[in-house]
C-alpha cells in the first residue's frame, strides 16, 4: 500500500501562515532611529555651550541610548573618546551622573596603535570613570587583586552628551 505523501490543506495553510509571519517580522521597521542627536555640551568649567541639561534628563526618561564624548590633549596627541554609560542618575532634577564600564588597564603604544598586556600586574587594574553634566570627570585606577585605589585623578572636561531615540 502506498502512503499518501502530499500535504493536507491544513499543513499547506499553516506553511503559508508561517512564511507570511516570517516576512512580516523580518520587514518590521526598527523602532529606534539611527540618527544621533546632540543634547548638551558643557565647557571645562561646567558652563553650558550648547543644548541643555534638561534635554539630557528628558532623553534618559524617554529611554534613549546616551553617549558621552570628551577629548584629552597631551603633548604629542589629541584623543577623542565616546562612551555609553552603564549607569545613569539624575540628581535633584539638575545634574546627570554617568558611570562608565570599567576598563582593564593596558600600556598603549601610540605610534603603532596597539595595546600591551605584558605587565601582568596591570591586568588587575581597572580604569573607572564617573562623569557629570557639570563637567566633572573623576578617573580612578583600581587594583582588583589588592582591593585598593592605585590612583585617582579628579578633573574637568568639556563633554558632549548625545542620544539616539
Amino acid at each position: 500500500m502506498k502512503a499518501n505523501r502530499s500535504p493536507s490543506n491544513f499543513q499547506t495553510c499553516l506553511l503559508w501562515v508561517c512564511i507570511a509571519f516570517s516576512i512580516c517580522t523580518s520587514c518590521k521597521k526598527e523602532s529606534r532611529s539611527l540618527e544621533v542627536q546632540l543634547l548638551y555640551k558643557n565647557a571645562k568649567n561646567g558652563e553650558t555651550l550648547l543644548g541643555s541639561k534638561e534635554n539630557v534628563i528628558k532623553a534618559i526618561r524617554e529611554g534613549a541610548d546616551i553617549k558621552i564624548g570628551w577629548q584629552s590633549v597631551g603633548k604629542t596627541r589629541k584623543i577623542e573618546h565616546l562612551s555609553s554609560p552603564i549607569w545613569l542618575a539624575i540628581l535633584n532634577e539638575k545634574e546627570v551622573v554617568a558611570y562608565l564600564d570599567p576598563q582593564i588597564f593596558a600600556d598603549t603604544d601610540w605610534k603603532n596603535l596597539s595595546a600591551s598586556y605584558e605587565d601582568y600586574e596591570n591586568l588587575y587594574v581597572e580604569w573607572r570613570v564617573v562623569l557629570t553634566t557639570s563637567g566633572n570627570f573623576d578617573a580612578v585606577w583600581y587594583n582588583r587583586k589588592s582591593d585598593s585605589v592605585v590612583r585617582r585623578v579628579p578633573q574637568n572636561h568639556e563633554m558632549t552628551w548625545f542620544a539616539r531615540f
